[in-house]
């Protein structure tokens, strides 16, 4: 089926709900116009929004509804919403936006589950720093890029070459993880939360994100292992890395299917190759995995997982930034992103990094994504006090 782009919100009042809508369709960016409607409710209503059919709601359609919601609530307005699919359920919760509807007239898909706040895990290693701060920077740009998948490397140094010749500058592309100088960073292209903490630490500023693209968990099992996720329980779980948001939607998505993430016993192997060689070895049993690595994998790879769940939020997303010193260099470096996919020898690089092209980051959809790193930053750093 077919995603609709557009929302549309149709008045389906009684007698007994004077305000009730059913909303259809997509809430993104386009949504604004739609959303209008709702703002001449009068004060002190109660509102009841039917999500039935609503198809996708992303990182910035929730911007759009907590705008809605912050002024209904300085209004003394209640809402009431229905039918909210697994995944919106799920973004009400890890965005905070849940807070809003009124207590005790929630729809089953809120009101059934607790409002999942992470808890620090049981862990099986040691933690590590998001990165290592050590002064001193290089004469040349440092440009540090996070892969998605490890097919995408040859097309990334293609694209430093790339850029190096439009900027006319020189440019020393490293993977982030090897890149342990976070003071020699200049310009970045890095997973949701180690943008968010850049950007919030040294004042980066997010210039472009990838098209059409967003980062997503599958849980997966080894192919011989026959037990169904709700089978988990307390089970040993290998990630990436603890600071991700392939972490954190995980967990929520383990919450969702009716088990305490809390009581996993956690592994965070540093890359997602070691941590599906972990599970394959039988050190653990569960693996959060980013959804683009494991459909890149090879056919043996794949054949040696199964595939639990899989999350579908268009919530979060890598980010390019740049270091607030390079104010000019930024500029060109949007210009040049943005017109990569008009360009021959730029089509072919996005096509080697596998990525349609760049958009703007929206001021909105970037807000959403640093609150929920916020309200896991603030939960993690209390629940790890003596």
């Amino acid at each position: 089926m077919a995603i609709s782009d557009s929302l549309s919100i149709q008045k389906n009042s009684t007698a007994e709900q004077p305000y009730h809508f059913d909303c259809i369709g997509s809430i993104d960016v386009h949504a604004s116009a739609a959303l209008d409607v709702l703002n001449a409710v009068p004060e002190k209503s109660h509102v009841v929004l039917n999500f039935k059919q609503i198809e996708r709601v992303n990182s910035m359609g929730l911007s759009l509804l907590l705008k809605v919601f912050e002024n209904w609530e300085s209004q003394s307005i209640t809402v009431e919403v229905l039918n909210l699919n697994r995944m919106v359920s799920m973004l009400f919760k890890i965005t905070g936006l849940g807070r809003f509807i009124k207590a005790g007239a929630v729809s089953s898909a809120i009101g059934a589950a607790k409002q999942i706040n992470p808890q620090a895990p049981i862990h099986a290693d040691g933690k590590k720093p998001l990165f290592a701060s050590i002064g001193g920077l290089k004469d040349k740009l440092n440009f540090v890029a996070s892969l998605q998948t490890g097919q995408q490397l040859t097309g990334w140094y293609l694209l430093n070459t790339y850029l190096q010749r439009r900027m006319q500058r020189a440019i020393h592309f490293e993977q982030s993880q090897e890149m342990q100088n976070e003071a020699a960073i200049d310009i970045l292209f890095a997973k949701p939360f180690e943008a968010c903490s850049i950007i919030q630490r040294r004042g980066f500023i997010p210039l472009m994100r990838p098209l059409a693209e967003a980062d997503e968990v599958v849980l997966l099992t080894r192919a011989d292992d026959e037990r169904q996720l709700a089978d988990f329980a307390g089970t040993s779980v290998v990630t990436a890395a603890e600071d991700s948001f392939v972490y954190l939607l995980g967990r929520f998505l383990c919450d969702e299917s009716g088990l305490d993430s809390s009581q996993f016993a956690f592994h965070f192997s540093g890359n997602e190759i070691k941590s599906l060689q972990m599970l394959l070895k039988k050190k653990v049993d569960l693996l959060f995995m980013l959804k683009k690595t494991y459909q890149s994998l090879a056919s043996f790879s794949r054949n040696n997982v199964r595939k639990l769940d899989e999350s579908n939020t268009d919530f979060a997303f890598h980010i390019f930034s740049i270091s607030p010193q390079l104010t000019e260099e930024g500029t060109v470096l949007t210009k040049i992103l943005k017109e990569m996919s008009e360009d021959e020898t730029g089509k072919g690089i996005l096509k080697d990094i596998e990525f349609q092209g760049w958009c703007p980051v929206e001021a909105g959809e970037l807000a959403m994504l640093k609150s929920v790193f916020e309200r896991y930053t603030v939960n993690k750093m209390a629940e790890n006090k003596p």
